[in-house]
């Protein structure tokens, strides 16, 4: 009969927290969750100021591909950066990822028509899907088993608050300061959250965090 000692037992609260905040993964996650929260505002925010845009710039036969391209580049990023990861690791499709998002943010924040600011849509789409998969890989690779389901709901709940204030600020900043910087006053987070993510070595093993 097995004794209480053979039975698993759940890790405490703090030895999760710990696994997540501490010192040597504390960089990586605000990094990840930084990622998260820039390319969820930005999906949501668009929907707010892209009537604002399509004054601007004319070009209302393109006013869906502003959506459709950006999902269906996700789709492409998401693939492309988990067969690199395999191969190369994850650190540098990361890298690829938020430097092709914030491209796409300049683009489209820069833009003078609608036709650059859907391909500036789909660049941005291309970015976040790499984002999205590499912080997934991230998560089983630099993080204990046990502290997965809390990392997990951590990067849900970073699409919660984009999702229940972006839209309000996206409209404040669009009425004050235009809707170029709905754009452009995203990447800052996406450079900050990249350099707080992980740099890993050629095994794949977790070796410093900036």
């Amino acid at each position: 009969m097995a004794s209480d000692d053979d039975v698993p037992r759940a890790p405490e609260s703090g030895s999760i927290t710990a696994a997540i905040w501490g010192a040597d993964r504390r960089a990586l996650t605000i990094g990840l969750l930084l990622n998260v929260v820039a390319s969820a505002f930005e999906a949501l925010a668009v929907a707010t100021v892209l009537p604002s845009v399509v004054r601007d710039l004319g070009g209302l036969d393109l006013y869906g591909w502003a959506f459709s391209a950006y999902l269906l580049a996700s789709l492409v990023g998401i693939a492309l950066a988990g067969a690199a990861a395999d191969v190369r690791g994850p650190s540098l499709p990361m890298l690829a990822g938020a430097g092709a998002f914030v491209a796409g943010l300049v683009v489209s924040g820069t833009a003078g028509s609608m036709p650059v600011v859907v391909t500036g849509r789909a660049v941005q789409g291309l970015g976040s899907g790499a984002i999205s998969a590499i912080g997934y890989a991230a998560i089983a690779r630099a993080y204990p088993a046990f502290a997965h389901p809390r990392m997990l709901a951590l990067l849900s709940s970073a699409w919660v608050v984009p999702g229940l204030v972006g839209p309000v600020i996206a409209g404040f900043v669009a009425e004050h300061a235009g809707w170029r910087w709905v754009f452009l006053a995203i990447a800052p987070l996406v450079v900050t959250g990249d350099r707080k993510s992980t740099r890993l070595n050629s095994s794949h093993t977790v070796i410093s965090y900036a």
